[in-house]
């Protein structure tokens, strides 16, 4: 999954996000919004959001529960998120998948994006990074149990980064506590 990591990578990037400490700097700048999910996989980002954000849209390629669209972020429309004021997801880091995903979404609506923190830096994030608005450090994250079947923070440091429809300057948040 990571950079280095001798990890096989998992199908569609399908990394769920079961690690509380993934939402903990989000939860102050989503308390009291509405917001879809379109990387909606097992609906593990919406239980960690549950106290702070009301899900009201949810999408993935794949059949999940039955509120859950099939289809891809990339033909979400305007009117299927008229109940949200943001989008909020984990979506895949394959580049081929992700930017048409940042491009799209963004137009719809804020977009939070929970993504590892070196892809800001490289140069095909140039143009994504001119409309990031806010990117929130979150740290190194547990994906998945170890072979003794314990959860282990990864190697990588991620971050949320709030996508937008116009060109900003970005602040960054350093990690809190």
């Amino acid at each position: 999954m990571g950079k280095r990591s001798d990890l096989e990578k998992i199908d569609k990037d399908f990394y769920r996000t079961v690690d509380p400490d993934a939402v903990t700097p989000l939860i102050p700048y989503v308390r009291g919004k509405t917001f879809a999910e379109t990387f909606y996989g097992d609906g593990d980002l919406e239980d960690l959001l549950m106290d702070a954000a009301t899900c009201k849209w949810r999408s993935d390629i794949r059949k999940t529960v039955l509120s859950s669209r099939v289809m891809p972020a990339t033909e979400v429309l305007e009117y299927d998120l008229r109940d949200c004021d943001l989008i909020i997801s984990n979506p895949p880091f394959t580049r081929s998948v992700l930017l048409p995903c940042i491009e799209h979404l963004s137009k719809l609506r804020p977009t939070w994006l929970l993504l590892p923190a070196d892809m800001l830096h490289n140069k095909y994030m140039t143009p994504y990074m001119k409309k990031c608005e806010l990117v929130l450090s979150v740290g190194r994250l547990c994906w998945f149990p170890n072979d003794q079947g314990k959860m282990v923070k990864g190697v990588d440091n991620f971050i949320w980064g709030l996508f937008v429809d116009y060109e900003t300057k970005t602040t960054f948040h350093g990690r809190q506590g």
